[in-house]
């Protein structure tokens, strides 16, 4: 067994967000804190409705406490490099599970010496209803979206709830994404704050930022609420576009109906904040918030912001996917590249993979390669998130 197969599955194995501590190994161990998210009743986010099946509706509808009330894992190096660095690492969209993200974790952590937390978006992994992740639940969701609307592109039980919740309330992917920023903010906040038992007061977080992750980065860079993210810096993986240059439509994402009316409905958004609800601790950014956020829906739009970007892209390093049809790399350089940025490339690997699975493990025959680009991929993210040159502990 490779190295990248051997970690994942002895981690997934390890993986438990109910245990508050746990020893991965010599080099890592894992904690687990609890979050409140106090924002889901001033967001006022709701149910989708329909007509549809009783089942289906009671499916879609289970009150999501997981939303409001979960746990989030840390994985701290053993041999730390200091107390006042962390990185959050940030998945992607229609995420279920942390599974494939625990590698990566453990190894950003074990190369850079830096605790990396595992943050889960709103109504995304363990912020989720159970029932949205299994199949004989979810393809009655898809019976029922084919019986009202005919045959549909993409679709599957692994998209069939979020395509029916955006489908039906679009508005709840920009309430999900707010509520997310505001849950990164209150995080941040109590980490520089010292009240943090993993970290000092005054220290810095950065982020490894994969696919939607990367969006809610750059919101979070630009606006920088009370200033917690002036000396971030953040490596993106597969994503770092501009809206309209995604294409969310995919078995594992969203199916072809769900993401038309994602994009009509973000194309026809309105231009003003009324309509949505801030929590308090966004009230004070709430225009900015959403300055930054339409900004980045068009590159036409992105680049009007040019003057006020170009700091934070020195921040940001990206590597974009050629093959990557969900965010291309060349939409990643198409934004990201102005000013004279060098610090975005597009890559290709030497074996068959997607955005949803970059790293493949399925094929036996080609492990050897994954490897090899998992290991290149985490290294240079190490080296830009490393907060000094001390010698590490090879993970890789």
């Amino acid at each position: 067994m490779t190295f990248l197969k051997e970690l994942q599955n002895r981690l997934k194995q390890q993986f438990d967000l109910e245990r508050p501590y746990h020893q991965l190994d010599d080099w890592v161990s894992m904690h687990t804190f609890s979050f409140e998210s106090c924002v889901i009743r001033e967001l006022g986010i709701t149910s989708p409705g329909g007509n549809h099946e009783k089942s289906v509706d009671n499916i879609l509808s289970e009150s999501n406490e997981k939303n409001r009330f979960f746990r989030y894992a840390v994985f701290e190096p053993v041999n730390r490099a200091e107390q006042r660095k962390a990185i959050i690492l940030l998945h992607g969209l229609n995420e279920r599970s942390w599974e494939k993200y625990l590698s990566w974790a453990y190894v950003l952590a074990l190369n850079t010496g830096v605790p990396v937390i595992l943050f889960p978006l709103a109504n995304h992994i363990n912020r989720s209803p159970s029932a949205w992740s299994f199949p004989r639940q979810m393809n009655k969701v898809v019976g029922s979206r084919e019986k009202s609307y005919g045959k549909i592109g993409n679709s599957s039980f692994a998209n069939a709830a979020l395509s029916q919740r955006i489908d039906l309330s679009p508005g709840v992917f920009i309430s999900s994404g707010i509520q997310s920023i505001a849950d990164i903010v209150e995080l941040t906040r109590h980490i520089k704050s010292g009240y943090h038992p993993l970290f000092k007061t005054g220290a810095s977080v950065d982020f490894f930022a994969y696919s939607i992750g990367a969006f809610v980065t750059e919101i979070l860079l630009l606006s920088n609420p009370f200033d917690l993210f002036s000396s971030s810096k953040a490596f993106f993986f597969c994503g770092g576009s501009t809206f309209d240059q995604m294409d969310g439509r995919s078995r594992s994402i969203l199916d072809n109906r769900a993401f038309e009316t994602l994009r009509r409905f973000i194309s026809e958004r309105e231009t003003s904040t009324d309509r949505w609800k801030f929590p308090d601790c966004l009230i004070p950014f709430s225009n900015r918030v959403w300055e930054v956020f339409t900004s980045l829906i068009s590159i036409d739009q992105f680049r009007k912001m040019q003057n006020n970007t170009l700091e934070m892209i020195k921040k940001i390093k990206a590597v974009g996917l050629k093959v990557d049809h969900v965010i291309p790399g060349d939409a990643i350089c198409k934004t990201l590249c102005i000013g004279g940025n060098q610090n975005v490339r597009v890559t290709d690997f030497d074996f068959k993979y997607s955005h949803e699975a970059p790293f493949p493990l399925s094929d036996s025959s080609v492990q050897e390669k994954v490897d090899s680009a998992f290991k290149s991929l985490f290294r240079e993210a190490s080296e830009f998130l490393s907060p000094g040159s001390s010698k590490r502990p090879e993970a890789l």
